[in-house]
């Protein structure tokens, strides 16, 4: 295990910039996480990150996007996580940054998070001025991220009355120990000692696992013959207990584990009356309807009636995040990357349901990347200037794309119901792109911009697979994505924890939206199937249901 994490882990990431020109944004009460404090997780952002790194303890913070479905699968194990293993929470705090608020994208770039989940572990020597943005935990499996944990928190040297991994030394005694907790205050009457043989790890994670009780310390012991150093005779045992006058005795787990030795040491604890803290108190789910307010509901019953429709609304959605959010993550854009971001605002300035002034803040943005380089701040403060005098976005909400409970569906909805628009749009004349033009577009947003890990990975491989490069015509354009979007809802389908009860991942379109898209052997009907794509993500079938006014645009 040991040399497993010094290879995978503490690949420390380099600062490059000061943080926070812009501001100091404080999270909205009423705004939906995926994690509270009930967890033992809280969330940060922007204006409270740093502060708490340099709090002098140990932090675990996880970066995460609540728009993708894997890290939404994540937030469970996370939450276990943090919930078992509070009873460390003298040395580890939990924390949670999410990516998809606007007002932490220029934290995730400067923490240069292309992927998530990331979880990133700072110890209590984070500074403000620090080069080193934590070191990177490359795993979503809890009993690795456990382990990880436990060697970080091992490596670090502590105030001696806060915790001490050390091993003892052949000359330390009651006296010398008990140095380290003196103080009519200071809570510590018993020290426990672990024989650790080398290469183990079970002083460590016996230390760790008593930390509730704050009567006693753990000492490791590296040398049966140090137990003699306290009065105690020579023998095979591997755990003993002193109290402060000296007096020392061995101690007979039931088994030489960490969670065993902690287990005895608790039980002679108890009986003299010393408890541990208590465990953190069981979590109560929220209340959904408290998500689905009266107007949310109306949304949710209109988009429910038949026919399926899109809405412009969610368009309008899509387009802000990718602006606001997405498309700067980098802390640079040059060659392939800059390439990729050139073509998604090449596209969206031509294809695109917004009124002048988008159109003109599109423009103006795909101008000012004529350069060989960019900075991806640079590139957030041109979308900033470029809007500040123009009313671009009026939409408020998610519309077609609406979920019947919090992080299902909205982007991720909306993202693919603007590609299929783009694949529609691009094979209209003036046909600004030519056949395959769109599907780079989008290769190139989920290569460098999607940072839903699994996402990527998926169709990057399902591309390759499926010959994305071999796409000849507009047709082909508009089938291959709408191929490939039945691919992914066929692989998500029934996943409890993205799935919308109220919206489930089918083969699309339904039989009741196309009957004609299927013959009698349940066989698609390519030709249909194009048909039916062409007139529901037509510009002019778009709904303005959701936007301000009855036209939704002036």
């Amino acid at each position: 295990m040991d040399r497993m994490l010094k290879t995978l882990l503490y690949c420390p990431l380099l600062f490059c910039q000061q943080l926070y020109g812009r501001t100091n944004a404080i999270m909205p009460s009423t705004e939906a996480s995926l994690y509270s404090g009930a967890d033992n997780i809280i969330t940060l952002d922007i204006g409270s990150l740093r502060p708490v790194l340099n709090l002098n303890t140990n932090k675990l913070v996880l970066f995460h996007n609540s728009f993708y479905g894997d890290c939404q699968r994540f937030a469970p194990i996370y939450k276990g996580i943090a919930r078992d293993l509070y009873k460390w929470r003298r040395l580890l705090q939990f924390y949670a940054v999410d990516c998809a608020q606007e007002r932490n994208t220029e934290l995730c770039r400067e923490f240069n998070v292309h992927e998530t989940p990331s979880l990133r572990f700072f110890n209590p020597d984070t500074k403000r001025k620090q080069k080193i943005l934590g070191s990177v935990i490359p795993t979503q499996d809890p009993l690795f991220i456990t382990a990880v944990l436990a060697d970080l928190l091992g490596q670090y040297e502590y105030e001696a009355n806060v915790a001490n991994f050390r091993p003892l030394k052949n000359s330390d005694t009651a006296k010398t120990l008990f140095l380290d907790h003196q103080g009519l205050k200071n809570p510590v009457k018993f020290i426990a000692l672990v024989l650790q043989p080398k290469d183990t790890y079970i002083g460590r994670d016996t230390l760790l696992e008593l930390l509730p009780f704050k009567e006693v310390a753990v000492r490791i012991v590296p040398d049966a013959q140090i137990f003699t150093n306290f009065g105690l005779k020579p023998s095979n045992q591997t755990l003993a207990i002193i109290d402060r006058k000296g007096s020392a005795q061995y101690l007979a787990p039931f088994r030489i584990k960490s969670k065993d030795y902690a287990i005895t040491v608790g039980e002679f604890l108890k009986k003299l009356n010393y408890m541990p803290d208590p465990p953190i108190p069981v979590s109560v789910a929220p209340n959904v309807n408290q998500f689905l307010d009266q107007r949310n509901q109306a949304v949710l019953a209109e988009v429910l009636k038949p026919p399926l429709k899109v809405y412009r609304a969610d368009l309008e959605q899509a387009i802000d995040k990718l602006l606001h959010v997405e498309l700067h993550k980098w802390f640079y854009y040059q060659v392939r990357n800059l390439e990729g971001l050139r073509l998604i605002i090449n596209v969206l300035r031509n294809l695109n349901p917004l009124n002048k002034d988008g159109k003109t803040l599109l423009t103006n943005l795909y101008k000012s990347m004529d350069v060989y380089r960019i900075k991806g701040s640079d590139f957030k403060d041109s979308i900033d200037i470029n809007e500040k005098p123009l009313k671009v976005f009026q939409a408020k909400r998610y519309i077609g794309c609406i979920g019947s409970r919090p992080f299902l569906r909205g982007f991720t909805c909306s993202l693919w119901t603007l590609f299929h628009h783009w694949t529609v749009e691009a094979a209209k004349p003036p046909n600004y792109f030519l056949p395959g033009k769109i599907l780079l577009a989008i290769h190139g947003f989920v290569e460098f911009f999607l940072r839903c890990t699994d996402c990527s990975e998926h169709f990057l491989e399902m591309a390759k697979r499926r010959n994305m490069n071999a796409v000849k015509t507009y047709d082909e354009q508009i089938l291959w994505l709408w191929e490939a979007h039945n691919e992914v809802n066929q692989r998500l389908a029934g996943d409890p924890i993205t799935e919308d009860p109220k919206f489930p991942k089918i083969q699309f379109p339904s039989v009741k939206n196309c009957p004609t898209c299927r013959n009698n052997n349940s066989e698609w009907q390519e030709k249909e199937v194009l048909k039916y794509l062409k007139r529901i993500y037509d510009i002019k079938n778009l709904s303005f249901y959701g936007l301000p006014t009855s036209q939704g645009y002036v």
